[in-house]
């Protein structure tokens, strides 16, 4: 069988640059020196100098014990297809170092994407930071930081690590309600790691890590997904960030998704990817 037949463009092409080094970190007891590395899906180059595209940051969980930055990009394919520039960021695990050392990375990783922002066609002014459990945990502390200085350290200081909006999927808020709250005791630990002290017996480095205590005038739009199964973190941490973001007059919307546990798969269905898209047309 021999056709002919006419293909009309109606989408982008996407290319995969994987495991890019954005900072280099303390090592091996802090005798050796470290990559993190990023890795971005971006668009085929357009030869239209004014194209530039919004960008994504995604964080995977994994309780800040284990960070597999590319674990999830072909999930993320869908929100790249919707006109997105993803970036999915490695940070150090609680191994390694311990809050705020994962927020330390994750501002890196947007400050380098800013510096390198015409070599990838990326809009400066609109970056999103999204993530899940843990990951969501560092989005919503992204989200409510914009104005603080501190949690900037490293490399490209000269660029901001501001963000425009913040997405987190079934993610950690204040770590002492979620180690309380949690149906299963299996995961207790994971706050004492990342603290360095348990979070009932410090409430100074619990408070410094609970993003409800950044929430000020300059906190970016939230769109918050949560299952009402959920026994790793409870869904009623997820509706005092919503409820705490509303009381100070942040925009907020949050989603309850029935029958969803944790890493349900029902998060990267069709459905959540428009809501998603709806959303940052809406506010980016």
């Amino acid at each position: 069988m021999k056709k002919e037949i006419e293909v009309p463009i109606t989408r982008d092409g996407l290319w995969l640059d994987s495991d890019i080094t954005y900072a280099q970190v303390p090592g091996w007891l802090g005798n050796s020196t470290r990559d993190l590395k990023l890795s971005v899906i971006r668009h085929f180059p357009n030869d239209d100098e004014n194209t530039k595209y919004p960008v994504i940051f995604w964080f995977a969980g994994g309780g800040w014990m284990d960070v597999d930055h590319n674990i999830h990009l072909p999930n993320l394919v869908d929100l790249a297809r919707k006109g997105y520039v993803i970036v999915s960021v490695e940070y150090r695990d609680s191994n390694k170092i311990n809050f705020p050392g994962q927020l330390n990375d994750a501002k890196a990783a947007i400050r380098y994407m800013r510096k390198n922002a015409c070599k990838f066609q990326i809009d400066p002014e609109r970056f999103v930071a999204m993530g899940e459990s843990a990951g969501g945990h560092l989005a919503s502390m992204l989200g409510v930081t914009n104005d603080i200085d501190k949690f900037d350290v490293g490399e490209n200081l000269e660029f901001m690590s501001d963000i425009q909006v913040s997405i987190p999927l079934y993610g950690v808020v204040d770590p002492l309600t979620a180690k309380n709250g949690s149906l299963s005791n299996d995961f207790d630990f994971v706050y004492r790691n990342l603290l360095g002290a348990e979070p009932e017996d410090n409430k100074d480095l619990d408070a410094a890590a609970n993003p409800l205590t950044y929430i000020n005038d300059k906190t970016v739009p939230f769109l918050i997904f949560h299952g009402d199964k959920d026994v790793v973190v409870p869904i009623e941490d997820g509706e005092k960030l919503y409820d705490t973001l509303i009381e100070n007059n942040a925009k907020a919307d949050f989603y309850k998704i029935k029958g969803a546990g944790h890493m349900d798969i029902r998060y990267w269905q069709p459905e959540i990817v428009d809501i998603i898209s709806d959303f940052l047309e809406k506010y980016l």
